[in-house]
């Protein structure tokens, strides 16, 4: 079984042609051993206390 985490960045300005970013929060994406996304959770700093999931996590998900 595969994880993935992902930051989630905004932009938060433009100065001389350079982007500024600030990290929002992370996306985690659970698979099987045959690659199939089995659950997504996202956690983000608006929102610390609220676990998002696109779908729920399994109990054989790994953190």
């Amino acid at each position: 079984m595969a994880n993935e985490s992902m930051k989630l960045r905004v932009k938060t300005g433009e100065k001389d042609g350079k982007n500024f970013w600030d990290s929002c929060g992370v996306l985690f994406i659970n698979r099987n051993a045959a690659g199939d996304i089995t659950s997504i959770q996202v956690r983000h700093n608006m929102f610390p206390a609220v676990d998002m999931v696109a779908f729920p996590k399994r109990d054989d998900d790994q953190e």
